[in-house]
């Protein structure tokens, strides 16, 4: 099994939150972890906002943003999702950057683990196997 991860699906197993121990589990048994390389500025930026908004001190952080980098397997070029993950953004109303990791879950016939519903929503429409919420 193939497994998309995103940014939001990754906090949520660094965070240890409800969801995290059921991801986790995903990612043991699948064969691979890929996700478009926007998931390290997005991950980077989702602990950020921890930082500036929350008790979280820079050690917390950093820590966090390492869990969720080591979390994937291999980073997908996001200069070859470009044009498509733009053209689905439009025709779903929903952010291109989402639509990296629904293209990149569609083009190799895996599962996407995310947290965002939407996406969730987006995803079970193509098909594409998702975790439910």
């Amino acid at each position: 099994m193939i497994i998309v991860l995103d940014a939001s699906g990754a906090v949520e197993a660094a965070l240890d939150r409800e969801k995290g121990k059921q991801i986790l589990d995903l990612l043991k048994v699948a064969d691979i972890t890929i996700s478009p390389d926007i998931f390290i500025s997005e991950a980077t930026n989702v602990f950020w906002k921890y930082r500036k908004f929350s008790q979280f001190n820079d050690e917390i952080c950093l820590k966090g943003i390492e869990f969720c980098i080591n979390l994937i397997d291999d980073f997908v070029d996001s200069n070859n999702l470009w044009r498509e993950s733009y053209f689905e953004g439009i025709k779903n109303q929903s952010s291109t950057y989402d639509m990296f990791y629904l293209v990149t879950a569609r083009r190799n016939g895996a599962m996407l683990v995310t947290m965002d519903k939407k996406l969730n929503s987006i995803a079970k429409q193509y098909g594409i196997p998702i975790i439910e919420n």
